[in-house]
């Protein structure tokens, strides 16, 4: 199996429309979503989410409208193990009686955040865009709308999210957003809303090669592949200069 990354593609969340549980203020305040990939090569994604809350009640939602699926088809059942907490303690949630995609919790006094941890499971068969496979025991495709929940009643162009991703040792990746720290097998990336999140997948991979594209033009291009095995990083000279004369040929 070898993975490219990628092509950009078109939000269209679902939102329904509920009582914002977000503390009033004038700067949209930021979610932290992390992840962990460790477990990829089970095919186990592990999140945790941290959100600024007020006490009362909060709806999030699991996305549901994929972009570029054209379809409500988010993998909402492969989400589990999902808990809540707030200033340490567990909180109850539950299922909204007609949304599937939205849970409930009710945020207890004094509390200024909500945290929640849940894992996906990537299926080892199937179809469907992102519903379908999305590791293997050297390879993960992450797809920030598979491990993210959102406030209802807000859009996704005011949501602000800062991502962190975790990979097993000696991975590399590839992705739109931009690093702003980064260990051996850490990265933290810089506050963008979730618009933008859910338009910057990561791939990431044991065997993995970036090659720079028309050299002479600006902006950089580059050409990410996560393969199998090393043999399988390789591609003919040919095809990459047919990707560049296709970026000149562009500009």
């Amino acid at each position: 199996m070898r993975w490219f990354g990628y092509c950009r593609l078109l939000l269209a969340a679902s939102l329904l429309w509920a009582a914002p549980s977000f503390p009033a203020q004038s700067v949209a305040p930021v979610i932290h979503l992390s992840v962990d990939l460790h477990e990829a090569p089970r095919r186990i994604f592990h999140a945790r989410l941290v959100l600024p809350a007020r006490p009362g009640p909060m709806a999030l939602l699991y996305p549901e409208w994929i972009p570029g699926e054209h379809a409500p088809d988010g993998p909402v059942g492969e989400l589990v193990g999902l808990r809540f907490t707030a200033g340490g303690k567990t909180i109850p949630w539950r299922r909204d009686d007609v949304n599937m995609y939205m849970f409930h919790v009710e945020v207890p006094e004094g509390a200024t955040s909500v945290e929640a941890a849940y894992d996906y499971l990537s299926p080892a068969l199937g179809e469907g865009f992102s519903a379908g496979p999305s590791a293997d025991s050297s390879i993960a495709v992450l797809e920030w709308n598979l491990v993210v929940l959102y406030p209802a009643g807000l859009s996704s162009d005011s949501l602000m999210y800062q991502a962190s991703l975790r990979m097993p040792q000696g991975w590399k990746f590839a992705s739109a957003l931009t690093p702003v720290a980064q260990a051996e097998d850490h990265v933290d990336f810089a506050p963008v809303s979730l618009t933008t999140l859910v338009d910057s997948p990561v791939l990431a991979g044991e065997h993995f090669r970036s090659v720079v594209l028309a050299p002479d033009v600006r902006p950089p291009h580059r050409i990410n592949i996560a393969a199998d095995n090393a043999a399988a990083l390789e591609i003919p000279a040919d095809q990459l200069a047919g990707y560049s004369r296709l970026i000149r040929e562009e500009g």
